[in-house]
């Protein structure tokens, strides 16, 4: 019997409920108090699957990074679009949920 995998959601918003900025940025997640990265690459040694949409992964891709930033995992990015899958990517269009519930189980 296969057994359903677990379905864990990390977002990094803002009290208004935004991801970005409003000219698309991400930088203010990195603006952070405490100790180290507060626990994320634990969190983030528990995670097989990064699912993002295409605008997120553009800006990740567009900051100046030595290698491809979610090496060893699978990576999944929602477009409206089509597009081409890579060596670390696989894009998806259409519903997410439906994609959730096929990963699950």
């Amino acid at each position: 019997m296969k057994q359903d995998r677990k379905v864990v959601v990390f977002i990094a918003c803002s009290l208004d409920g935004y991801i970005a900025t409003k000219d698309e940025s991400l930088e203010w997640l990195f603006q952070v108090e405490g100790e180290g990265d507060n626990g994320f690459s634990a969190f983030y040694d528990t995670v097989d699957t990064v699912v993002m949409g295409k605008r997120t992964y553009d800006w990740v891709m567009n900051q100046e990074m030595e290698a491809f930033p979610y090496e060893g995992k699978e990576c999944v990015v929602f477009s409206r679009s089509e597009w081409e899958d890579t060596e670390h990517v696989r894009y998806r269009n259409g519903d997410v949920r439906s994609f959730v519930d096929e990963q699950k189980g």
